[in-house]
């Protein structure tokens, strides 16, 4: 009997960006492979972090920080591990139903916004959060350290590091630490909806009542330049 052979698309779906249709989501025998900009990266992460494969992303967006541009893993490729965030959001549907819901974050999770007054009540292991008010809140990775973490004054992590960083938006203290990835509950109080978004606009969700933090699974990125990743996060 002779071995039945596929192509790459025949072989396996493949997800196209309904707005630009040079961008695209595709698992192969090796590795998944997204071409487009980050975010393609980070929706293929979530699509397919369950087939235990590395991720290779080809930059074809405006974005490319975490993207090759070449089309395929050369020789010297580097295989770099990295720590996601897990989160449990409980929220309230527009049934009006309590729901809680697991994702996973590959750079960081953004509770509130700038317009919004917010009261945070944290238990973490370290106990140095606490209560405090403000507007939001930020838990990065790593990795994710060098986004809105950045901006929001907070400190730039090596990539070895699998602490957290966390920092505050407008609070009525300062909120700006670096804390081991242990259990980290947050439950919510306002007079108006809070929403919660996980890597940017992948993932929001509105009326969040409380949010539950852990220590993530790992995911694999392929990169053929490593050293010119690493001088993009200076």
């Amino acid at each position: 009997m002779t071995k039945e052979k596929h192509t790459k698309s025949e072989k396996y779906k493949k997800y196209i960006d309904k707005y630009d249709s040079k961008k695209y989501i595709v698992e192969t025998d090796t590795h998944i492979e997204a071409k487009g900009g980050d975010g393609t990266l980070l929706k293929s992460i979530k699509m397919h972090r369950d087939k235990n494969k590395p991720f290779f992303g080809i930059g074809a967006g405006t974005v490319n920080f975490l993207m090759n541009t070449e089309n395929a893993p050369n020789i010297k490729a580097k295989y770099k591990k990295f720590n996601l965030i897990k989160v449990l959001v409980t929220y309230r549907n527009k049934q009006s139903i309590i729901i809680t819901e697991e994702f996973q974050a590959f750079n960081d999770v953004v509770i509130g916004e700038f317009n919004g007054w917010i009261g945070f009540d944290c238990e973490h292991k370290e106990n140095i959060l606490g209560k405090f008010m403000g507007s939001g809140m930020i838990i990065c990775t790593s990795q994710g350290s060098t986004g809105i973490n950045k901006n929001n004054n907070g400190s730039i992590m090596p990539l070895s590091s699998k602490n957290w960083g966390i920092t505050g938006m407008q609070c009525n203290r300062t909120i700006n630490y670096i804390v081991k990835p242990k259990r980290l509950n947050i439950g919510l109080s306002s007079r108006t909806p809070v929403k919660i978004a996980i890597d940017g606009n992948e993932n929001v969700i509105n009326n969040v009542l409380s949010v539950d933090i852990f220590k993530g699974d790992k995911v694999t990125v392929i990169f053929n330049e490593y050293s010119k990743f690493k001088e993009k996060r200076q």
